[in-house]
């Protein structure tokens, strides 16, 4: 009855481990990004935060362009989020273009990937 009493509780012990292992590599393979929803000249105007997505999953980057009467794309803002199904990609409604580009590297990978100001070189 002892050996019996023995095996149980190392299997326990046992499946404790090897669950908590998972758990471990799981968390180890979750990616924090970085969450705004107005996102201009290198700053968060609204909306700041953070989010995490889980393995396969990614941050996103989308930059929101304005077609203008000198006929350029003038950017207009960029969101910041977790996307479960991220993928890049162009898209046109009109006089409106949304550009997205995805991560999942390392945390906070899309952190400064909006449109930063142009600095004037002397």
């Amino acid at each position: 009855m002892n050996k019996f009493l023995l095996i149980l509780l190392l299997l326990g012990f046992f499946s404790l481990v090897i669950f908590q292992g998972v758990d471990e590599v799981l968390a180890a393979q979750a990616v924090m990004c970085m969450v705004c929803e107005n996102f201009k000249r290198g700053n968060c105007l609204t909306g700041k935060g953070n989010c995490t997505v889980e393995y396969g999953f990614g941050c996103r980057t989308r930059n929101f362009f304005l077609f203008n009467q000198r006929n350029k794309w003038v950017h207009n803002h960029t969101e910041l989020d977790c996307y479960s199904h991220c993928s890049p990609n162009h898209m046109y409604l009109g006089h409106l273009k949304i550009s997205s580009q995805c991560c999942k590297d390392k945390d906070f990978c899309n952190k400064y990937q909006g449109i930063l100001p142009k600095t004037r070189l002397n």
